[in-house]
């Protein structure tokens, strides 16, 4: 049996006094109920009506939510604040509390002293609607998923049949509250167990060692996007033995870094599979031998359609018996494989995302004719999108060149997409590589990315001399080292600049050895994409040392000198 405590009535039966902690200390129920009590008397709400809440802070965000409910209202959550959000949102809801510049009421100040907090708060019924989660649709308008508090209940409830453990271990979380999944996990089933929460959304897991290292025990919430690049230098041994679990959902986690994770927590990595629309619906831990196959969260019916979709029934799915868009083979003992996707709502980073509504926001440049997005998975999985150029957009890109067009682009999608979402990489094409039936194949516009690794200068022009040689090359924008250093301003590391002055010393100058160490290394400015530049090299062959300068007309880029033994 459950020992929750229902949110149906939790502001009257709340477990404990202590709810969060934080940078400014603990969040206490009184500290809720006070909130709770400011929202209640400032918002001009009315029952029945819909409200958009955006606030980064868990704690404030759980006061919005708490208050509207009492007040009758609809809580509608968006993924962010971004104006674009706000704009397409502004017919449907009723009115925007929290962090929305420009859209949010704004609250008398007096009134927050004034306030008298509630001591007895309204139960609400199973069947009232309490959250709205917005998601990307088929067609790239955002889709609104009704929750009500019994649905929530539900899959609390579900949850904390599988894993009633942890009670007493801190949720440290690298999730956001505003998706569905961290509102779950880091927020609501913490709350109805009586599980303390940090209210700040760690961005690095150096935050959560720092935040981990401070406690008893912990569990993590994340991501693959996070737990993919988990920083194998931070000392995780000091608080390995204080970590209960590793949760990590929207999107499969790779066996390699599931299991490395788990080497470096010691702790199990539990991974959710569901969606908005059903909630949490599966999970799995991997292993070395474990087939990676999910299994069903109580509660929950999955069975197979026609098509090979996984069909989901439950008391927490809305629209039960409910099709994913996941093709699926059911394997030994009720589990199944995950097979793919067969729509175009496409996971980037663990974050959801229409490729409909990027070719239609993007196609709204007045430089884009037509566009296609596609998914690229390399070392990551990234964005990617391939047009046709208006005659405007032909004389940009001879006018200012790819990278910079390129450039405008990405800022006229900042407003409507978080940043892991923008295309990566960009192909120009006179026109789309249609088949001879009119046909667009994924895999033609697949090809167009399919070329390999570039991963040295283009050489324009050089002279060697004896023990001297002079180089002079254009630096390709499509330069593996510019892939993340960085995002939206690429640069070219210092690191790939001594690896090239290396490989060009031993091609050119027949320099020999071991690379021993580097000396009066100096960078000075930073080296962009298609910049030409010129690379200076001389060997000392008595000493065993290799200078080197990358220069240009803008003066010396970096300088230093490369020692062998």
């Amino acid at each position: 049996m459950t020992t929750l405590f229902p949110l149906t009535d939790w502001l009257n039966n709340a477990p404990g006094p202590v709810i969060a902690c934080g940078a400014d200390g603990a969040f206490t129920k009184t500290d809720l109920d006070a909130r709770i009590s400011y929202w209640a008397a400032v918002l001009p709400a009315q029952q029945g009506q819909r409200w958009a809440v955006y606030h980064k802070d868990s704690a404030e965000f759980l006061s919005l939510l708490m208050a509207l409910w009492q007040l009758g209202c609809t809580a509608c959550i968006p993924g962010d604040n971004r104006s674009a959000t706000c704009e397409r949102l502004r017919l449907h809801v009723d009115g925007f509390v929290g962090d929305f510049p420009d859209y949010s009421v704004h609250y008398p100040v007096q009134a927050e002293r004034d306030c008298v907090t509630r001591t007895e708060w309204l139960t609400l019924d199973g069947d009232f609607p309490a959250l709205e989660i917005y998601t990307s649709g088929s067609t790239g308008e955002p889709q609104a998923i009704g929750k009500t508090i019994a649905e929530l209940d539900f899959e609390l409830a579900s949850l904390e049949t599988l894993w009633p453990e942890d009670k007493d271990a801190v949720v440290i979380s690298t999730v956001t509250h505003q998706h569905f999944y961290g509102l779950i996990f880091r927020l609501l089933w913490p709350l109805t167990r009586g599980q303390r929460f940090f209210r700040e959304q760690c961005q690095y897991t150096e935050d959560v060692f720092n935040r981990a290292r401070l406690q008893p025990s912990f569990v993590l919430i994340s991501t693959p996007s996070h737990l993919g690049r988990i920083n194998t230098s931070v000392a995780w041994s000091e608080v390995a033995e204080r970590c209960r679990s590793v949760l990590s959902s929207a999107a499969p986690l790779s066996r390699e870094h599931s299991l490395l994770v788990a080497n470096l927590l010691k702790a199990p990595v539990r991974e959710i599979y569901g969606s908005s629309e059903t909630g949490a619906i599966a999970w799995r831990v991997q292993s070395e031998t474990a087939d990676g196959a999910w299994e069903g969260i109580p509660g929950v019916a999955l069975t197979q359609t026609e098509s090979s979709l996984l069909r989901v029934d439950g008391k927490h799915v809305g629209e039960s018996p409910f099709d994913m868009a996941d093709r699926v083979e059911f394997v030994a003992g009720g589990r199944f494989q995950l097979l793919g996707r067969i729509d175009r709502i496409v996971k980037v980073e663990g974050k959801r995302v229409s490729l409909t509504e990027v070719e239609r926001e993007v196609q709204r440049s007045e430089f884009i004719a037509v566009a296609k997005a596609v998914v690229i998975t390399r070392k990551r999985t990234e964005l990617a999108l391939v047009a046709e150029l208006t005659a405007a957009g032909r004389r940009e890109l001879a006018l200012i060149g790819k990278r910079k067009l390129q450039r405008q682009l990405r800022q006229h999608l900042e407003n409507c997409f978080e940043p892991v979402l923008l295309p990566r990489r960009w192909r120009f094409v006179e026109q789309l590589p249609y088949n001879s039936q009119g046909k667009l194949p994924m895999d033609r516009l697949q090809a167009l990315f399919d070329q390999a690794e570039v991963k040295w200068p283009e050489l324009l022009r050089q002279t060697v001399d004896n023990n001297r040689a002079e180089m002079v090359c254009r630096i390709p924008a499509e330069l593996i080292y510019f892939d993340g250093h960085f995002s939206g301003n690429p640069i070219l590391p210092g690191i790939a600049q001594i690896h090239w002055a290396e490989h060009y010393g031993r091609r050119l100058l027949n320099v020999e050895g071991r690379f021993d160490r580097l000396e009066v290394v100096k960078f000075q400015q930073v080296i962009f994409p298609e910049s030409t530049i010129s690379l200076a090299l001389e060997h000392h062959a008595e000493t065993r040392k290799l200078s080197f300068r990358f220069y240009s007309d803008k003066g010396v880029h970096s300088s230093g000198r490369i020692c062998f033994n």
